[in-house]
């Protein structure tokens, strides 16, 4: 039997998703197990202004048999994602430690040519009422979340599919989907006029971002307004949706890239920012002109998920390979570190 000791050693946090509403934050890691942090105290001191700090994980619940590659928050469900399943948990009965989720939905696929795929990103459009999953089998399956039912499939990538995302559109203001993939490649839909990409961009032909000895892949994208950034393999970049044009390189030149998102913090304003953050012991924050505002050290050598919620404040929790996760509750100085482990 493996000692936790040694299981420690090899703690890996793929996934988070956060609930300001149920005061729950949930984070997902290599072993199935999902840390549920209680955020009420948190919550409270924001708005007192007492500066709480957050604490241990209230449980630590065995969810899956297979990593927790992915998880996203709706209104009533905290969903993670696993190798050829999703389910979806209650999040007051996360609280209580209840591992049985309400629901679950197994994957359709082409088992003959890709076995059981993993679910690598999920993203929910709520207005909708969709759950999109990005796999292992080239596709982004799309579902109905009142009934579970697949009610498409987006397709048009080569190899397996990293992160998809969905925004609100600049201009009209309307919903954007975007995937990015092992190929090299991005895609963009708009949802209401049909399922072909709307956009395709391939960041590593463009010279300012390849790298060709780490290779192609896009591993990470965001989109917000008329704006998407990704990365990867290629170096963190730009896009404006409207032209495709490159618009800003992002530092840091040198790790492999693993998360890219757009923040904007509490009270609003046009004071975006951009966290960047890969194999690297450190988390990257830009502005849009690709200055660094912050580097932000991490209690983990390579970072492999990041959590920004803005309302009603602004917090952001990032871990990868440790059992530890970083807290801070603006963009410019990590706060504390709590442990994942349930003492």
């Amino acid at each position: 039997m493996v000692s936790a000791t040694l299981r420690n050693l090899y703690w890996t946090s793929f996934s988070q998703a956060a609930s300001l509403e149920a005061g729950l934050l949930a984070v997902g890691n290599n072993e199935g197990k999902i840390s549920v942090f209680d955020l009420s105290s948190v919550c409270n001191s924001r708005e007192s202004g007492i500066g709480e700090r957050l604490r241990s994980p209230c449980k630590v619940i065995s969810a899956h048999s297979d990593a927790v590659y992915a998880m996203v928050a709706t209104e009533g469900f905290c969903v993670s994602g696993t190798t050829g399943q999703i389910s979806g948990r209650r999040w007051e009965e996360l609280k209580q430690g209840q591992m049985p989720p309400a629901w679950s939905l197994s994957l359709e696929c082409d088992q003959a040519n890709f076995g059981t795929p993993e679910v690598n990103s999920l993203a929910h459009d709520p207005q909708r009422g969709l759950l999109y999953a990005a796999c292992g089998d080239w596709r982004t399956h799309v579902y109905d979340i009142e009934t579970g039912k697949r009610t498409h499939t987006l397709e048009g990538h080569e190899d397996y599919v990293h992160q998809v995302v969905v925004g609100a559109g600049g201009g009209s203001g309307g919903p954007l989907v975007a995937s990015s993939g092992e190929d090299g490649q991005v895609l963009v839909w708009d949802p209401r006029v049909g399922r072909e990409p709307r956009h395709r961009l391939s960041p590593h032909t463009h010279s300012e971002l390849a790298r060709p000895s780490i290779g192609k892949f896009v591993a990470t994208l965001d989109v917000t307004g008329d704006w998407l950034v990704c990365g990867g393999g290629p170096r963190a970049g730009i896009f404006h949706l409207k032209s495709l044009a490159l618009t800003t390189v992002l530092p840091p030149t040198s790790p492999t890239i693993h998360v890219t998102k757009f923040t904007r913090h509490a009270e609003g304003g046009d004071r975006g920012g951009i966290v960047v953050a890969g194999i690297a012991p450190q988390l990257t924050v830009c502005s849009m002109a690709g200055m660094v505002t912050a580097q932000l050290p991490c209690s983990s050598p390579c970072i492999y998920t990041v959590n920004v919620s803005d309302k009603p404040f602004t917090m952001m929790t990032y871990g990868g390979t440790s059992t530890k996760l970083d807290v801070c509750f603006n963009l410019n100085y990590r706060d504390h570190t709590v442990s994942l482990v349930d003492d």
